[in-house]
């Protein structure tokens, strides 16, 4: 991987002095958009996006440890899903890296009107130096690195993680594990099929002793081992038990090696070695044994109705409560929606005077901020009220499109994206100037279509969220003063990102006929009150929510039990 990005890096650096040269720029007589610069940057951009996506593609596929083991994360979801959210994750490693190499300039834009770039850099940049795009050339090198260093605090990864847990990655496998250790009931077939395996080992009364006890653990681990080699002689998943990481065939060696012992303890006799190892063999054995099992059902069985049948057959139970009501949490966003807008209008124009020299100016148009905080419900609080009630009614649906948190928040983010805009037109259509108001119904949609990316946006984050809390298969949220600052910092970082996506708009937007302010601190308050306002949804949506209990259908860690006695003569 190393090598990859090397050559890389030596390919963008000899792309970028070769299209610099001046033999070259001699040579081209095409417009300012076919400018050698240009041209360099997008060979940049083009080459970069091809090696994000190939480590992108690379990163999600890499083991995730459930319970200290390494697995592969295509068997602990199904295809179906699994393809879905690799496909989601390259779009956005190359998405987020098309806008560091090429939109980042918008930010720079935007810090213009204040001074406080240097007139050699805004040049710099502006006519995309040889200087400026080796630093673009360094900025991407770094990015896809990142793509490929697996460390906790890697932010490009963590995105990865949060995608991998919209398709259950690993809390499904981690919760049926949960299910076999605590309350595994084994069907008759499967106690006959071990009792008479075990020539006497294994009795009737095993499986009815307590879920942590060695005879109940080896009588449960000889199930799964039946278990699993009655699909394995089924056939059709050979590559399944093929797979490396799950390491089968050594497995069934392991279990094999240990019967011994267990028939020499359970017969009464001496152990010839540190009565210890035997009960955390027969852990070890067992919590492998389980891992197999979840991963085997969920690649088997995909959909959800499927699963929980298959399930019940092998002899736990998944179903789970309906989800609360998400739709009586629409006053809180509405409420944060409203004062983040008045506080970022305010803060923002205070600013603006400040850093061009206009001193601290507190007396600005209050009219402007309740202007503002009327577009804002207008767009972002229609998106998040309808998307609430299509979540409430996709919840009455016993279908597998409805269980699926990806599929979930891809129709969250394209629903906000319509929606929004269409309150915005609304508005615009009673309220705006004749400038708005003037236009037909479908082109005034049209053009403020645009401004349906941040609903869509802050409509996925705040469903994600809310999922957390009342969903069993999601990492529950930790409301504890050890997390308020990652939290915090979380939220900024959203509210940054969501910011820079708009930037774009932002920076084009059109002087309003009568406004007092210049069409720079115009722009520089909408961004600026279009990051509170994002700021103000992700606080709510990370700290103004609490779940009523725990999570839906959630399973209570199990009682830490006292070490077991030296096991030298036998159960008792």
């Amino acid at each position: 991987m190393k090598r990859i990005l090397v050559l890389l890096d030596l390919c963008l650096l000899a792309t970028v002095s070769f299209i610099a040269s001046p033999a070259f720029a001699e040579s081209g007589e095409a417009g300012p958009e076919l400018a050698p610069e240009v041209v360099a940057h997008w060979a940049i951009t083009v080459l970069g996006l091809a090696v994000a996506g190939r480590l992108a593609f690379q990163a999600f596929g890499r083991a995730v440890p459930v319970d200290n083991f390494p697995t592969v994360p295509i068997y602990m979801t199904s295809r179906q899903q699994y393809r879905l959210g690799w496909a989601a994750f390259v779009a956005f490693a190359c998405g987020f890296f098309l806008l560091l190499v090429q939109e980042h300039r918008e930010v720079l834009i935007l810090a213009k009107p204040l001074n406080i770039i240097p007139d050699s850099i805004s040049a710099a940049i502006d006519g995309r130096s040889t200087s400026y795009l080796l630093i673009v050339t360094a900025m991407g090198t770094v990015y896809l690195y990142l793509l490929a260093y697996e460390k906790p605090w890697n932010v490009l990864l963590m995105m990865r993680d949060v995608i991998r847990s919209w398709i259950s990655v690993p809390q499904l496998a981690k919760r049926i594990m949960a299910q076999i250790r605590l309350s595994l009931h084994v069907p008759q077939e499967g106690r006959s099929a071990v009792i008479a395996a075990s020539n006497g080992v294994v009795t009737e009364q095993d499986f009815r002793k307590e879920a942590n006890t060695p005879d109940r653990k080896w009588a449960e681990t000889g199930y799964m081992k039946w278990w699993l080699t009655e699909a394995l002689d089924a056939g059709g998943d050979a590559i399944f038990f093929a797979e490396d990481s799950f390491a089968f065939n050594a497995l069934i060696d392991d279990f094999n090696k240990a019967a011994p012992d267990v028939r020499q303890w359970k017969s009464g006799a001496v152990v010839p070695f540190p009565s210890g190892d035997l009960p955390r063999t027969i852990d070890g054995l067992h919590a492998r044994f389980a891992r197999l099992v979840a991963c085997y059902l969920i690649y088997r069985y995909g959909s959800h109705k499927d699963l929980n049948a298959a399930a019940r057959g092998f002899g736990i139970t998944l179903s789970e409560a309906p989800p609360a009501n998400p739709l009586r949490y629409w006053i809180v966003y509405v409420i944060a929606l409203m004062a983040s807008v008045y506080v970022g209008v305010h803060v923002s124009a205070i600013l603006y005077d400040l850093a061009t020299g206009r001193g601290l100016t507190f007396a600005q148009d209050p009219n402007l901020a309740l202007e503002w905080g009327m577009y804002s419900v207008s767009n972002y609080g229609v998106a998040i009220i309808v998307i609430l009630l299509l979540r409430l009614l996709a919840g009455t649906l016993d279908a597998d499109i409805s269980r699926s948190h990806l599929i979930t928040y891809c129709w969250t983010f394209v629903a906000a994206f319509f929606v929004g805009p269409a309150g915005l037109t609304v508005a615009a259509k009673f309220f705006a100037p004749p400038m708005y108001s003037d236009q037909p119904v479908l082109l005034l949609y049209y053009n403020v279509l645009k401004w349906g990316l941040g609903p869509a946006l802050v409509c996925v984050y705040i469903s994600y969220y809310l999922d957390r809390q009342i969903y069993s298969d999601l990492p529950n949220i930790v409301h504890s003063s050890r997390t308020v600052g990652w939290r915090l910092l979380n939220c900024s970082a959203f509210a940054a990102v969501t910011l820079f996506l708009l930037l774009p708009y932002l920076l084009t937007l059109p002087p309003t006929p009568g406004d007092a302010w210049s069409v720079e601190k115009l722009r520089f308050v909408a961004s600026g009150t279009i990051f509170c306002l994002t700021l103000g949804l992700a606080l709510a949506a990370q700290f103004a929510l609490r779940a009523a209990g725990p999570a839906q259908g959630a399973t209570s860690p199990p009682p830490i039990a006292s070490p077991s006695p030296p096991l030298v003569s036998g159960s008792q």
